[in-house]
């Protein structure tokens, strides 16, 4: 029974490294980390923060079931994360850059300074796990913090080696997302509209190829809330379908502003 399950366990681990080559969107990461990373390695959320550690110019990407734990959430109050981050930067570096676990985290003082959606959920975490990777040659360095409800944090070191370095690859793969809207991105005409600051961040990611799913998750919102929104978008600009409000608006992709 025993040699059944450690054979089980490392198929999963292989499984989960093969399909780990096919994730080209973040919805394809999301769901892979949920359906093959979360049964070999149990997390809340996964927190990615790469970029330039000394000066605290970094980049985030959030992935997490939970709604209040996305990308959109934390980059709305990012300074107190931020700092987690370079903390936990400097003592993976400390620490002969190998990963390492803190159990029984305390989040509260980080809430107490900046109290929001994103460190709301954080307090509920109690243990997390740091893996740097060091960029020599990009000179981005990249920790990801997998955070758990759970208060002790278990995970086996012969897994760690061989899932990490295919996750890093993946998620660079697919970018990070960037949910602030560039005013020049957006026409006088979509305010003239009616048009409110959610359907407007919708019609962005509409712009840029997004799913309603996958805007869903952008905006921590259900994809059918997506689909509710668009609903009145078409209504606001007296068109049918996507690619009508694309060109209606002529922000189509790839189009520019006339100067």
């Amino acid at each position: 029974m025993l040699v059944q399950k450690k054979q089980t366990h490392w198929e999963g681990i292989l499984q989960a490294i093969q399909k780990s080559y096919a994730i080209k969107r973040h919805i394809e990461f999301f769901e892979w980390l949920k359906q093959d990373i979360h049964p070999l390695m149990r997390h809340d959320a996964l927190l990615a923060a790469w970029g330039d550690f000394s000066t605290g110019e970094l980049h985030f990407d959030v992935s997490s079931a939970i709604p209040e734990m996305s990308t959109q959430r934390l980059l709305e109050d990012s300074a107190i994360v931020n700092y987690l981050m370079c903390n936990l930067y400097k003592r993976w570096v400390e620490n002969d850059e190998k990963w390492f676990v803190i159990n029984r985290f305390d989040a509260t003082g980080i809430h107490a300074q900046s109290p929001n959606p994103f460190t709301q959920q954080l307090i509920k975490m109690h243990s997390l796990m740091v893996y740097g990777v060091r960029d020599t040659r990009g000179k981005s360095d990249c920790i990801y913090v997998f955070f758990d409800r759970t208060k002790e944090f278990h995970v086996p070191d012969q897994m760690l080696g061989m899932i990490m370095p295919h996750l890093d690859a993946a998620i660079r793969r697919i970018g990070h997302l960037k949910p602030v809207i560039k005013d020049e991105d957006l026409l006088d005409s979509m305010a003239q509209g009616g048009l409110s600051d959610r359907e407007q961040e919708i019609l962005h990611w509409v712009r840029s190829g997004k799913t309603n799913l996958e805007i869903g998750m952008i905006l921590s919102i259900s994809a059918n809330t997506v689909k509710n929104h668009l609903k009145r978008i078409f209504q606001k600009l007296d068109v049918s379908c996507r690619a009508q409000a694309v060109a209606k608006t002529g922000l189509s992709n790839g189009a520019r502003r006339p100067n």
